[in-house]
């Protein structure tokens, strides 16, 4: 929200659509990304790419931003890790996977779209609070300093996406 946010303030006009969604039921099996997406696919929109960023507060690996590989487009992460490069000099990033189709990026790599997961930290050092009643701001460090490189890294992949 915070992305959508700032293109606002800015008066950001982009030659192509861009979309931004929140989903219900993705902890049940990504229920609505998987009807979202399957009904695109029949509709016949042109998706250029998916960015989904679920999972961006907690700083657990070494690495600031993790590339997950499985469920995506290989393509799309490689261009993601040049917009870090380029855009946010300074952060590390890096490749893991999943081993499953762990957030609602998933459903559009299923109806074949080009589909990404920046992810906070390498999946093994995942936050072990989530979905726990002390799954809190406090939990992440008491503040979305993490998460504001996720926010600067969707700004540059909408501008440069959406050219």
């Amino acid at each position: 929200t915070e992305i959508l946010q700032v293109a606002m303030l800015l008066d950001y006009k982009p030659s192509k659509t861009v979309k931004f969604m929140a989903y219900a039921a993705e902890e049940v099996g990504l229920l609505g990304s998987a009807e979202v997406a399957k009904v695109h696919k029949q509709k016949g929109v042109d998706v250029i790419g998916v960015l989904q960023l679920d999972m961006t507060g907690f700083n657990g690996s070494g690495d600031d931003i993790v590339m997950m590989t499985d469920f995506t487009n290989m393509d799309q992460n490689e261009f993601i890790g040049s917009l870090v490069d380029h855009y946010l000099p300074g952060l590390s990033w890096a490749y893991d996977k999943c081993g499953y189709g762990c957030s609602d990026h998933a459903s559009w790599h299923r109806q074949g779209y080009p589909a990404s997961i920046p992810f906070e930290t390498k999946f093994g050092d995942i936050n072990r609070k989530i979905h726990t009643a002390n799954d809190t701001l406090e939990g992440l460090g008491g503040n979305g300093k993490h998460s504001e490189k996720f926010t600067k890294l969707g700004i540059a992949y909408m501008v440069e996406l959406a050219k």
